[in-house]
């Protein structure tokens, strides 16, 4: 009788670190390396760990994989990144930000019949708030046959995983919105690695870039949003909006913060399915001021920690949704929109009035064309009534203008709700022109 295969001591020491750790991870693995899938699925934990595994072997599934078209390489550091970065926003939008997760991307050339004229490789990236880990190894060509190439990739793909889970565990316990608690555990950087590269054959090389400052990868460009939790101010996303189908947002400048925005957040939430995600939005760049320098950013962000943002600790829903802050390049709806997918976004009256004034998109026609565009994205909004514009508010000198005062195409109707009786007549221009008048007075 065939004996029972047993999984090396050193491999599944290191996938039992893996799962005990706080990592979380998606894996897209393409031309190798499929062996690491079975072996992390194959140990007691794996479901703590792992929200998904891809392997987009045809060209066809390589291009839905990546969202756009085949690499024009398919086995490359970059295409590895690639892999990386959709495996990564495709765990975000499943199951929410967390700065301990990552995407796995893993392409290889191995062995074959009949054999390859080129170099026996695998490349394997992971990514995630932190940033980039790459690794590159150079298989010697005749030493192994294609089931033990595989099995070297595959085992650099658990180091991959093995390495961000170490950086996870000393980078603390989960995310606030996964309240999961990690036994401590350790697996040395190169346990699984560790006699299994033969040089001057083989040649393995292991970089890491770190993102850096968030805020400096937003307003760089080179990512389009950044997700903070709004309490702790940590990072837990990078270039991609999470769950956005659960979000209900509230879009602003925040400038300042103040207790009409909270209680606006909370009242909107109401009006959802339990679990929907409360989520404060400020865009950085704006079409006619550029974009906001980097200090001016971090004044407005550091408002919504303990202390300034107390909208959780007030209400018990939004308390246990634990709100988020999305800083985006997105200042028009359209926009949000595309990064959004599926989102419930918060507005005041005259922001309503202004979505649909025609002359801020050029005419009826490309208005009509963005709102159906929003409609395609599953987008909807809650508008807050308002004192109108010009009248001193809270004396009850102003009308209170609703969505009932709001001209609303026919064809859109179903795309608005009234957020009803809601009522908060608060200024963000006073509270400017107060908190500026104090300032000057040498904050007396």
């Amino acid at each position: 009788a065939e004996s029972t295969p047993v999984m090396e001591p050193a491999l599944r020491a290191a996938v039992e670190a893996v799962h005990a750790s706080p990592l979380r991870a998606v894996m897209h693995v393409t031309g190798g390396g499929a062996q690491s899938v079975g072996w992390i699925a194959a140990v007691p934990g794996a479901s703590r760990t792992l929200i998904d595994a891809r392997v987009p072997y045809a060209r066809e599934s390589m291009a839905d994989a990546l969202g756009a078209g085949p690499p024009a390489q398919f086995v490359s550091t970059s295409t590895a990144r690639d892999m990386a970065v959709a495996a990564y926003r495709r765990g975000a939008r499943l199951c929410g930000g967390d700065r301990h997760l990552v995407g796995l991307g893993c392409t290889c050339a191995l062995a074959s019949q009949p054999p390859k004229r080129g170099e026996h490789r695998c490349h394997v990236a992971t990514f995630g708030a932190r940033g980039f880990a790459e690794y590159h190894l150079t298989m010697e060509k005749g030493r192994r046959d294609r089931w033990e190439e595989d099995g070297l990739a595959s085992a650099l793909v658990v180091q991959a995983l093995a390495d961000a889970a170490a950086e996870a565990e000393a980078d603390g316990d989960s995310d606030a919105r996964h309240e999961t608690h990690h036994q401590p555990s350790s697996v040395k950087r190169d346990d699984v690695m560790a006699g299994r590269v033969v040089p001057p054959g083989d040649v393995f090389e292991r970089t890491r870039t770190p993102l850096g400052d968030p805020l400096e990868y937003l307003i760089s460009g080179d990512g389009d949003v950044v997700e903070f939790d709004a309490s702790s101010g940590v990072c837990t996303a990078v270039g991609v909006a999470p769950q956005p189908n659960q979000a209900v947002v509230l879009p602003g400048s925040f400038n300042p913060l103040h207790d009409g925005h909270r209680s606006m957040l909370r009242a909107a939430l109401a009006t959802r399915q339990p679990g929907s995600t409360p989520v404060y939005e400020l865009a950085v760049t704006n079409a006619d001021k550029g974009t906001l320098p980097k200090a001016e950013v971090r004044r407005r962000v550091a408002q919504f920690a303990v202390g300034g943002d107390d909208s959780g600790a007030s209400d018990d829903a939004e308390s246990s949704s634990h709100p988020r802050l999305w800083l985006t390049r997105a200042p028009l709806y359209s926009q949000k929109a595309a990064l959004m997918p599926g989102a419930t976004f918060v507005l005041g009256h005259d922001t309503a009035v202004r979505l649909l004034n025609p002359k801020y998109y050029g005419g009826e026609g490309e208005m009509r064309a963005a709102l159906r565009t929003m409609r395609e994205a599953g987008c909807t909004f809650v508008v807050a009534g308002r004192v109108e514009q010009g009248a001193p508010a809270g004396n009850g000198a102003g009308r209170f203008l609703t969505l009932r005062d709001v001209d609303v195409p026919t064809e859109f109707v179903g795309m608005f709700e009234d957020l009803g009786e809601w009522r908060m007549d608060v200024s963000s221009t006073a509270l400017r022109a107060a908190r500026d008048a104090k300032e000057s007075d040498g904050g007396k």
